[in-house]
């Protein structure tokens, strides 16, 4: 697998990144969804969680799950804040990559784990959960409404980042339906350097589950 360096800029800050230089080079059955490597694109979602969380956000040490961590940004953004971060995705390449950019970016108390949310196995809790553009498929987000059941901790944090996506507001209104939380709500412009689709607005969902 061939890379390239690219950077993701930030207020006052640069995030210096490994990427896929070529990602078409990694399909190798593109009628399997499993082999797809989605994983290796850095998606506007993570771009525009990436930036709130820098606005946003600040953590003392709390422990944050990056589900469908893909290349690390959003999680990188989270441990540079001040989370002990672990880095999830089925795909072992992907975790090779975020854990190189964590560390490259400064990162010291990170962890990695690979898990398939169909059989999720992780035997922690977390204060914080978060998984930017993950929620579009409602195959998926079966499996994936269980795996948030198990890890947030009580009283824990969600964090849900998407350009607009129909499926992902239903997995988020089915999970609210199913506990007791408090819900905040952003959106946030991002430009890419795309000639078709430069501009997108990026949801972010903060979802708080209440202790009691």
């Amino acid at each position: 697998m061939e890379t390239r360096e690219t950077s993701f800029e930030l207020p006052g800050h640069t995030i210096n990144l490994t990427v896929v230089k070529n990602v078409e080079e990694l399909i190798t059955d593109p009628t399997d969804e499993d082999k797809v490597p989605c994983w290796a694109e850095i998606w506007p979602a993570a771009r525009g969680l990436s930036h709130w969380i820098w606005d946003n956000l600040r953590f003392e040490g709390e422990e944050l799950l990056e589900l469908g961590t893909g290349l690390g940004l959003p999680g990188i953004v989270c441990g540079l804040k001040g989370a002990k971060v672990t880095f999830s995705d089925f795909n072992p390449l992907a975790l090779e990559l975020a854990g190189l950019n964590a560390a490259r970016n400064g990162l010291k108390d990170f962890k990695t784990f690979l898990g398939d949310w169909r059989n999720f196995k992780i035997d922690r809790h977390f204060s914080w959960v978060m998984g930017s553009d993950i929620f579009y498929d409602p195959k998926l987000n079966v499996h994936l409404l269980n795996v948030i059941r198990q890890v947030v901790s009580k009283g824990g944090n969600l964090l849900i980042a998407h350009p607009n996506r129909p499926a992902t507001f239903d997995f988020i209104n089915e999970l609210c339906a199913t506990a007791k939380t408090d819900q905040r709500d952003f959106v946030m412009p991002i430009i890419i350097d795309d000639p078709y689709f430069p501009y997108y607005e990026i949801h972010v969902h903060h979802i708080k589950f209440r202790s009691q």
